[in-house]
């Protein structure tokens, strides 16, 4: 738990220092376009194409990953719980995600992207709601069983 939030502290406090020194020109530059606000504040560092290369390829890196492993964990469930689903089925669902991004992409653009992202998630927030109330009582369970052994 704590280097997850290290390492958002170590970015933010590079990040943030860096905007901060680059002053309200920049940060007025950026804001037109925050999509590109990164690539903005890089363009005025030594080596900022650099940078900006490698976190275009880490976002494919990123994107590439989170694909294959939702595609994995379809297939899966699509499999009665298979842990090696087909390669067909794999491919399957590779594509229906591809083109509801692409349907998404062309109907609206990144915002109706983004909607249609809020809205499929909103009742896994409740789903996960009632895990984290079947975790207290789990763990509520463990501490009178273990005192009980006591």
């Amino acid at each position: 738990m704590l280097v997850p939030a290290f390492g958002s502290f170590i970015w933010f406090a590079i990040f943030g220092t860096m905007g901060i020194n680059l002053g309200m020109d920049i940060a007025s530059e950026a804001i037109k376009s925050t999509p590109t606000a990164f690539f903005v504040v890089m363009g005025h560092y030594p080596m900022g194409n650099v940078m900006s290369l490698i976190a275009v390829l880490l976002l494919c890196t990123f994107f590439i990953t989170s694909a294959d492993s939702a595609t994995f964990v379809l297939g899966m469930m699509t499999s009665n719980g298979d842990l090696n689903p087909t390669t067909q089925k794999k491919i399957i669902w590779g594509t229906i995600q591809s083109a509801l991004a692409l349907v998404l992409m062309f109907a609206g653009g990144l915002g109706t992207l983004q909607t249609a992202s809020i809205v499929a998630a909103f009742p896994f927030a409740i789903i996960m709601i009632f895990a984290m109330v079947s975790l207290v009582k789990g763990l509520r369970e463990e501490v009178k069983e273990i005192d009980r052994i006591s």
